[in-house]
């Protein structure tokens, strides 16, 4: 017989050969959590091994299904499953009603994280003078706006391999590294760096619509954080907490100060220093703590760093008919009559289905410069309001003789050839547009749109760019 101490319940258990340590628990009165019957179909009755880990049986492939996607470490284990070759001494880490019923993995489709301490870089991005910008727009204006610049900046995020964590009003905060993402520091910064493009892309639209700049910061820190998966009720997210947190949040707040944009730790500068380009640097010290810290104003990834970015994350290309063909989705994932937005490097592309032909085209109006079509989902429909009053489509329409009405100043452009048809009939006598009259006489600014060929192939829908 072998010794076990159990923490917190400071008894001491006595195991036989071949019994688990839940069933010696059991056997001695603990009150020993054991949701799913000790079959291992859930992780309530683990324990941390504070001594004696060399004493414990291997893994079985029961306790492994658990573990390893709850991430245990190897003092961690089930219970159920364990069994001992020498004295041990233990905490149970199920305790009450409370804990079994957050971490009883029995009714749950998707495993959490149990916490572990992973070394990431985490990204916090802010809309400079947001109060005073909310103050000037409608509620559903509001609303309207930050929904728009989440969908870009989370589109952004994602596709370089972040983590979104939460949107704290109108920041946003998302982690890179959590899953062993390679290059997650070099990735957080090209996040970075496509956000900023992202929110200057908004600018012509704020500025036409609402009469307002818009801007934002962001921060980014590289250090350890405890990451887990947190719940309340029935929703569970997958979250980081510490002082890398903290830290990221605050240098993105030292943007205002530094009238700055991008500026990253020097934890995370010595992990990309020859990747990226710098215009400068500060020396601050930043809220709520005592040294100074040297923070890093990032403009962009090295052409090589960006190069190697592309050729890893970059859309199949192919050489044919003389042309560079970039390949998008399969040639069935856009529906007859539906439209799809890309985002390619340098601008937006729109995909255009009408039967077995497809028309794609830059997503942007050449007289207003802003976007044909929102970048939304499809389900969403709806109208926006100009400064003026007019209700606007969220949405351009395609005809049914091939012609694309724009929905800012109803030109319809002819999607094969992309000459317009009839050129902004709303106008004014003087050739500008009401309510938009600063903007002088468009009348004569007849700039066609410029079709790009379309092809299917092996399955796949190509369009060329050169």
């Amino acid at each position: 017989m072998h010794k076990i101490a159990c923490l917190p319940d400071k008894t001491q258990l006595s195991i036989g050969e071949g019994e688990t340590i839940l069933e010696a628990s059991l056997r001695a009165g603990v009150p020993h959590a054991h949701a799913c019957g000790g079959r291992a179909h859930c992780s309530t009755c683990r324990v941390w091994i504070l001594e004696g880990l060399e004493h414990c049986s291997e893994r079985s492939e029961l306790e492994r299904a658990i573990a390893s996607p709850l991430r245990f470490g190897p003092e961690v284990r089930l219970a159920c499953q364990t069994k001992v070759s020498g004295d041990l001494k233990l905490r149970r880490l199920v305790l009450d009603e409370t804990d079994l019923e957050i971490t009883s993995q029995l009714a749950k489709p998707n495993l959490g994280r149990c916490g572990e301490v992973r070394t990431i870089a985490v990204l916090f991005c802010d809309i400079r003078d947001f109060t005073n910008l909310s103050q000037h727009l409608s509620p559903y204006d509001l609303m309207f706006v930050l929904n728009r610049y989440f969908f870009l900046m989370a589109d952004v995020i994602e596709r370089n391999g972040g983590h979104i964590e939460k949107f704290i009003g109108d920041a946003i905060m998302a982690n890179f590294g959590m899953d062993d993402t390679p290059d997650a520091p070099l990735h957080a910064i090209k996040a970075a760096t496509d956000m900023l493009g992202a929110a200057d892309r908004m600018k012509p639209y704020m500025k036409e619509m609402y009469g307002k700049d818009f801007a934002v910061g962001i921060g980014l820190h590289y250090g350890e954080a405890v990451i887990g998966t947190v719940s309340g009720g029935r929703e569970a997210r997958l979250t980081a907490i510490g002082e890398t947190v903290n830290v990221a949040s605050r240098i993105e707040s030292a943007n205002k100060d530094a009238g700055t944009r991008l500026l990253i730790s020097e934890a995370l500068y010595h992990q990309v220093k020859d990747q990226v380009e710098v215009s400068d640097f500060i020396r601050v010290r930043l809220r709520g703590t005592d040294e100074r810290m040297s923070l890093y104003e990032v403009i962009r990834l090295t052409p090589e760093a960006e190069a190697r970015l592309r050729a890893r994350d970059s859309r199949e290309t192919m050489r044919f008919a003389g042309r560079q063909w970039i390949r998008l989705v399969g040639h069935d994932e856009i529906g007859d009559g539906e439209r799809r937005v890309f985002e390619l490097e340098g601008f937006d592309l729109v995909v255009l289905r009408k039967g077995e032909r497809y028309f794609a085209f830059n997503n942007s109006c050449p007289h207003l410069h802003a976007p044909f079509f929102e970048k939304r989902d499809l389900a969403e429909t709806g109208v926006i309001k100009t400064p003026t009053g007019r209700e606007v489509p969220r949405d351009s329409r395609l005809t049914d003789d091939l012609g694309l009405v724009c929905r800012w100043h109803e030109t319809c452009f002819d999607v094969q050839t992309g000459e317009a048809r009839n050129w902004a009939p709303r106008l004014q006598a003087d050739g500008t547009s009401k309510g938009w009259e600063f903007l002088g006489d468009i009348s004569k600014n007849r700039a066609p749109i410029k079709p790009l060929p379309c092809l299917v192939k092996d399955g796949f829908l190509w369009v060329a760019l050169g």
